[in-house]
C-alpha cells in the first residue's frame, strides 16, 4: 500500500463512480506515491453502478452494491470529499474548484466524469416524470413508485432491458419502445433476440418494436401522462429514457481540454494537458468512446503504470456482452452478422430456449452470439483473442470446446 503521509505529489479525481473510485482503490493499494482525493458528486461513492437493476428488483440488498471499501480507503489517508461537484478546473494553477467554493491543489489530474443519460427531442422529454436509469438516486425513485404505475421505458438496449425487468419484477406494468426491428440489436441478431422477447414477456414487459414515440402528451401541470406512438396513445405515470449515454464533457470543455464526442485521450490516457488524464465512459481514444467494465477496467491499469512512469499503451479489444438480468443468460462477441466471406455455423434448441450463431473468417472465429446455455462464451472468446486456428475443428466448433478441445491447433 502507498505511504500516504510521505507522499508529496498530489493526485486528484473528479468522479466517484465506478471508474474513478475503483482507480482511487487501485492506486491507493499499489506503489504509487501520491496523496490520492477523490470527488464525487453523488453523495454515494463507490457502488456497482450495474447492479442498479438488481437493486430496483430487490435482488439484491445496498450492501451487496458496494464496488470498493470507501471506509477503508479513508481509514488509509485517502481524502474523499462527496456530495460536493467539481465546477472548475484551473491549469494554469493546479486546482479544482468545487461548487462549496473549496479549492483543491493537484499535481496529476484525471476526469472520470462518466456519462448522462440521452434524451429524445420529442415533445415532453423534458417533464418533471421522464428519467433517466444512471444512478443511485434514479432507482431511489423508481423504488418509492406505487407498484401499480404504468412505466414506459423508451429504449430496448441494455440498459432499457435491465430497467424495465427491475420495474416488472417490483409489478410495475411496463411498456417498452425501441427503434429497432428487435431487442439488443447491437449485439443480437433476430433469433436470438426474438428467443429474449419470448422470456421478457413472461415478465409482463409489452414491447413496441420497430417504433419511437413522436409524443409524450402531458397535464396541465406539465407532468407526462401518455405516449404517443404510431397512432397509439398509452396511458403512463412515468418514463424511463434509456437511448444511450452522452459522456459528461462538460467540465473538461470549460477547462479547455480538447474534446470530441468525449474527452480526448492517447494510449497512455493522457488528455490534451501533460499533467491531465481520463478514462471510463468520459473519454475517447482511437474515436472510440467506452460504456462497458473490461476496457475501463484495462484504461485504469494503463493509467496506473503511467503514473508510475513505466511504459503502458491502451487498447481496444473485442469485449463480450451480457445481460445482467437474474435467469437471463446470454453471451455476444464481435461481428453479429456475415459477411460474403464468412462462415456461420448455427444450432438452435427450441425445447430448451437455446441458441448458438458462430462466425468465421478464413481460420479465425470472428463473432459468437449464445443465448441459454453460454457456458462456451469465454471458450469462444479466448479463441478470439489468441487469433486461435480453427479450420481443424470447424465441423464441431458450434458444440463448445468439450468436443474440440483436443483438436485445437
Amino acid at each position: 500500500m502507498a505511504n500516504q503521509s510521505k507522499a508529496c505529489a498530489r493526485l486528484v479525481i473528479v468522479g466517484g463512480g465506478m471508474a474513478g473510485s475503483k482507480l482511487a482503490q487501485d492506486a491507493m493499494a499499489s506503489e504509487l506515491n501520491y496523496h490520492i482525493t477523490l470527488i464525487s458528486e453523488e453523495s454515494q461513492v463507490g457502488y456497482n453502478r450495474i447492479m442498479l437493476s438488481a437493486l430496483l428488483a430487490k435482488d439484491i440488498t445496498e450492501n451487496d452494491m458496494l464496488l470498493v471499501d470507501i471506509l477503508k480507503m479513508s481509514q488509509s489517508g485517502m481524502h474523499i470529499i462527496a456530495g460536493d461537484p467539481a465546477e472548475a478546473v484551473d491549469i494554469s494553477n493546479k486546482q479544482v474548484l468545487l461548487k462549496s467554493g473549496r479549492q483543491i491543489a493537484y499535481d496529476k489530474l484525471v476526469f472520470a466524469t462518466g456519462s448522462r443519460a440521452s434524451q429524445l427531442t420529442i415533445e415532453g422529454s423534458l417533464a418533471p416524470n421522464v428519467m433517466g436509469f444512471r444512478n443511485w438516486r434514479d432507482t431511489e425513485i423508481l423504488s418509492n413508485l406505487d407498484n401499480k404505475d404504468h412505466v414506459s421505458v423508451i429504449g430496448g438496449g441494455l440498459l432499457g432491458l435491465e430497467a424495465a425487468v427491475g420495474l416488472a419484477k417490483k409489478g410495475h406494468p411496463v411498456s417498452v419502445y425501441h427503434r429497432s426491428k428487435w431487442l439488443l440489436n447491437r449485439q443480437l441478431d433476430n433469433n436470438a433476440a426474438k428467443l429474449l422477447q419470448s422470456t421478457l414477456e413472461q415478465y409482463g414487459i409489452v414491447f413496441h418494436l420497430g417504433q419511437t414515440p413522436e409524443r409524450l402528451q402531458q397535464e396541465t401541470a406539465g407532468h407526462v401522462v401518455a405516449v404517443e406512438c404510431n397512432g397509439h396513445t398509452q396511458p403512463t405515470q412515468l418514463v424511463v429514457m434509456a437511448t444511450g449515454i452522452t459522456p459528461e464533457v462538460a467540465l473538461a470543455e470549460r477547462s479547455g481540454i480538447n474534446v470530441n464526442r468525449a474527452i480526448v485521450v492517447d494510449a497512455q490516457m493522457r488528455t490534451s494537458h501533460p499533467d491531465i488524464f481520463a478514462l471510463g465512459e468520459c473519454c475517447e481514444f482511437d474515436s472510440h468512446t467506452f460504456g462497458l467494465v473490461a476496457p475501463i477496467w484495462n484504461q485504469i491499469k494503463v493509467l496506473l503504470q503511467t503514473l508510475n512512469e513505466q511504459p503502458s499503451v491502451f487498447e481496444i479489444e473485442a469485449v463480450p456482452t451480457k445481460l445482467k438480468v437474474s435467469g437471463i443468460n446470454l453471451f455476444s462477441v464481435g461481428k453479429i452478422e456475415p459477411d460474403e466471406d464468412d462462415v456461420c455455423l448455427c444450432y438452435t434448441d427450441i425445447a430448451t430456449h437455446h441458441y448458438r450463431k458462430l462466425l468465421v473468417n478464413g481460420d479465425q472465429l470472428v463473432g459468437a452470439i449464445l443465448y441459454g446455455n453460454v457456458a462456451d462464451g469465454s471458450w469462444y472468446f479466448q479463441l478470439m483473442q489468441n487469433k486461435t486456428n480453427v479450420s481443424d475443428i470447424l465441423d464441431t466448433l458450434i458444440f463448445g470446446e468439450a468436443y474440440c478441445c483436443q483438436n485445437v491447433a
